[in-house]
């Protein structure tokens, strides 16, 4: 496989931060990205991005992990499905957001990896978690758009998990879907 400038192989997980307000956030999970060698985090509208609105506390919060995972950012996330429908046709946009459709996260089989339960050319599969804004969740107009949306169960009183904390649980599922675990000193 092809291998980025750190020489380790990325998986084919990318992330998608839709107007997500907080530098910690955004930072605690382009960390999360970094251990999880995701191909690439994809920031929307307001949230804080390498060179952009936010930097110094993104670079901050993130320890130095957003240097080494690929980023780019849109105007809006409309731009950014437009753009992953257009140059990755063959990956599954899924949204994390508790509705009436929503799927528990473990499941959906996610495609990309090793993942044998998935017929076909498997080099160009992948999967794009789409994150949204901590109050207002994922856009309402985005939704439609994507193949699948998930949630974690929630079994307490709040019943609300902070991004940051939600983002791993569900990267580290599909990563063990897609035989990571077993292949640590890849």
């Amino acid at each position: 496989g092809g291998s980025d400038s750190q020489g380790k192989e990325r998986f084919p997980l990318m992330i998608v931060l839709d107007n997500v307000r907080s530098a910690f956030n955004v930072g605690s999970i382009f960390r999360t990205a970094d251990a999880c060698a995701c191909a690439e985090i994809i920031t929307t509208g307001i949230t804080p991005h390498p060179n952009g609105s936010g930097a110094e506390k993104l670079t901050k919060s993130a320890l130095g992990a957003d240097r080494f995972v690929k980023s780019r950012h849109f105007a809006n996330t409309m731009e950014a499905v437009r753009y992953l429908r257009k140059e990755r046709p063959e990956i599954m946009l899924v949204g994390m957001e508790t509705t009436e459709l929503s799927k528990c996260y473990t499941d959906v089989i996610y495609p990309g990896g090793n993942n044998n339960d998935v017929t076909g050319d498997t080099s160009k599969r992948g999967t794009a978690l789409f994150l949204g804004n901590e109050v207002t969740g994922v856009d309402t107009e985005v939704i439609p758009l994507l193949d699948m949306v998930v949630e974690i169960p929630m079994f307490g009183t709040k019943n609300s998990l902070n991004i940051a904390a939600c983002a791993p649980v569900v990267m580290y599922e599909i990563l063990r879907q897609w035989g990571a675990m077993c292949e640590k000193d890849r």
